[in-house]
């Protein structure tokens, strides 16, 4: 029983978190970083009170972790890959809490009730969408744009604190 019980503790830890929460970006295999073709962008140096690149995700999910401050000044390259995730509405059955539970009313028609403003925040928040990125290290990470823009391949689009644009490379 004891064994049953540690294997499917195992799995509960190791199985359905891990790529929420990995620690380390994963490496491309058979990297050659000076033959990719791409965007050249550069990892700015951060603040002192700041831990972590806030765009720059190591998972393609909201729910991984951030690239952590000590890559600063490593060069990276944009690849074409472009993911979106697409989170559910939130509904009655859905919501965090009790009292979200009690204040939510759903008709369909919720779009006529709540300003532009309003629904630009929920379309936001229902829609993930990042770029891929190889760093110079071979490490891939995901760069967060926004999930609203209707050109996606734009490079103003990555541009943050976290990171400049350095050059387009050459094909």
């Amino acid at each position: 029983m004891l064994r049953i019980l540690s294997i499917v503790t195992l799995f509960l830890l190791i199985g359905c978190g891990s790529l929420n929460y990995r620690t380390a970006p994963l490496t491309l295999e058979n990297c050659q970083y000076s033959n990719l073709s791409g965007l050249e962008f550069l990892l700015n140096k951060l603040p002192s009170n700041t831990q972590n690149y806030q765009h720059v995700y190591i998972a393609q999910n909201r729910e991984s972790k951030h690239l952590p401050s000590h890559y600063a000044g490593i060069k990276g390259k944009l690849t074409d890959q472009i993911l979106v995730r697409d989170y559910p509405k939130e509904t009655f059955w859905r919501t965090p809490n009790l009292f979200e539970r009690a204040s939510l009313y759903d008709d369909g028609y919720d779009d006529l009730y709540i300003s532009k403003a309003q629904k630009e925040a929920r379309d936001r928040k229902a829609k993930f969408v990042v770029r891929q990125a190889v760093l110079h290290n071979c490490q891939i990470v995901y760069i967060a744009i926004d999930s609203l823009a209707k050109d996606r391949d734009n490079p103003l689009l990555i541009e943050s604190n976290d990171l400049s644009i350095i050059r387009q490379a050459q094909k």
